[in-house]
């Protein structure tokens, strides 16, 4: 798997884990070709960590305002582009993944093209992720997946 880059998660990990606050997996999108959400992929102690996208950025305007608002500083959310259309990136919802629940990359122009996005972009949610895993461990909860118990359950797996 390759940082930076998007992948579709196969069925038996929301099978797996379902009681775990993910996002559910939605069948093909529009195309007929992928299951949704698409993830953004970053590796952090010897772990992958997928960050769901969402086309419903109004709906994640309104409450990264709402967060910022409460907190000054809200780091479950940010906005960019993928594949030339305006995304949110779902922070808040970021899970560890190992190999095995990996469907796909999400791919374009016949499947012959992986989707990535900028540099720029990358290196921030690079460091936003690394942040939410850090504050994770101290104790404080940004993130609304079960990370903890799904990280002790893919070590012991």
């Amino acid at each position: 798997m390759n940082i930076g880059y998007f992948y579709f998660i196969k069925d038996k990990y929301y099978e797996r884990f379902p009681d775990c606050g993910l996002m559910g997996n939605k069948d093909a999108d529009e195309t007929g070709v992928h299951g949704r959400p698409c993830f953004y992929c970053f590796e952090a102690d010897g772990c992958f960590w997928m960050v769901p996208i969402s086309s419903k950025t109004d709906k994640y305007e309104k409450l990264y305002e709402e967060k910022k608002k409460k907190y000054k500083e809200y780091d479950g959310l940010r906005f960019g582009y993928v594949n030339g259309k305006y995304r949110a990136f779902l922070i808040q919802n970021v899970c560890p993944v190992s190999k095995e629940y990996v469907d796909c990359q999400y791919m374009i122009e016949n499947n012959t093209v992986p989707v990535k996005i900028n540099d720029k972009l990358s290196a921030e949610i690079n460091g936003i992720i690394r942040k939410v895993i850090r504050l994770n461990k101290r104790g404080t909860k940004i993130v609304l997946s079960d990370i903890d118990y799904i990280l002790n359950e893919l070590k012991e797996a």
